[in-house]
């Protein structure tokens, strides 16, 4: 059986010298260039801690070049050297990153975005703030309950254990190791 990988996706928005992190992901799968934000597995992280403070300095660093504004992801790989910059993609997150990170967050890549287009001054005034999780959020891609359903399952839930034990759970069903009880 093929290790999985994981790596780190953090959505921003840019507006001149302001940046927005808007969320950051931890997420399995090839991290990398890839067409759009569609992972296997998701899962929200807290704002702050040491691999999201290490994540975010990186996603700065490599926005700090960027002369576009706009929403942008940068996908970020974990080597033995620390966290990488695998891409920088310009525009939205995918579907499923942004309901949940919306619902789990209260707001994300997307009002972000709009504000930073109808309201710089609003955006200049709060981007530097940290982001508040209020639900913990994993979005798993594949088959619903009992192989019903085709799309993926979003998981947003007030308490952070159940999300993980879903989480480690559909992680397990999936490389077909057993169950996370």
């Amino acid at each position: 059986m093929a290790p999985m990988s994981t790596g780190l996706h953090v959505n921003a928005v840019v507006l001149g010298a302001s940046h927005r992190i808007c969320a950051i992901w931890k997420v399995s799968g090839p991290v990398g260039r890839r067409e759009g934000c569609a992972f296997p597995f998701a899962l929200l992280l807290r704002r702050r801690g040491t691999e999201q403070d290490w994540a975010a300095e990186t996603a700065l660093g490599a926005l700090a070049g960027r002369r576009a504004d706009g929403p942008v992801c940068v996908d970020l790989t974990t080597t033995v050297h620390g966290i990488e910059v695998g891409a920088l993609r310009p525009g939205l997150c995918g579907t499923d990153l942004l309901e949940a990170s919306r619902t789990a967050l209260g707001e994300g890549h997307r009002e972000w975005a709009r504000r930073a287009d109808e309201d710089p001054s609003a955006f200049h005034a709060a981007a530097s703030g940290s982001y508040v999780l209020r639900r913990h959020a994993a979005v798993l891609a594949g088959q619903g309950p009992r192989g019903r359903g085709g799309g993926p399952v979003r998981v947003v839930h007030e308490r952070e254990q159940p999300v993980l034990r879903a989480y480690a759970a559909a992680l397990l069903a999936r490389t077909g190791t057993g169950s996370a009880a």
